[in-house]
This record gives C-alpha cells, structure tokens and sequence, in this order.
C-alpha cells in the first residue's frame, strides 16, 4: 500500500512540475493538459524506443522471476 501511495504522490507531484514549467514557458493551459495527458504524442522517436526498451526490460524480467519460482517449487 506504502509503495502505491509513494507512486502514485510522484507521479502527481511530477505531473505539477511538468504543468509549471510549460506555464513559465508561456503554453496555452489547453496545449500543456493536451501533452500532459497524452505524452505519447509528443515523443521522438528515439522515445518511443526507450519506452520499448523499458517494457522489454520489465517483461523478460517478469518471466526470469516466474521460471525461478517455478524451478525453484518443483525441486522442493
């Protein structure tokens, strides 16, 4: 719950930096929601694949871990 709570209080507390900034940069209040809510629009893209790279990383991760607790059970 701790760490929902934590993501969840960054997340915000980025999102309010992103719109400050834009704000002192002189974006119109419906350009800065516009890229805040769709940040996959704005992206380059040498973006789009690092985001690839991150949810690659997260999956071959996530399937390391299973086979793990998998061998692991089955020589108990």
């Amino acid at each position: 719950m701790k760490i929902l709570f934590v993501t969840t209080l960054l997340a915000a507390f980025s999102l309010i930096l992103i719109i400050s900034l834009d704000l002192l940069m002189g974006i119109s209040i419906s350009g800065i929601f516009w890229k805040a809510l769709n940040p996959f629009r704005v992206m380059e893209t040498a973006e789009y694949i690092i985001v690839l790279l991150f949810i690659l990383f997260y999956v071959i991760d996530s399937i390391g871990a299973f086979l793990n607790r998998k061998k692991g059970n089955s020589s108990n």
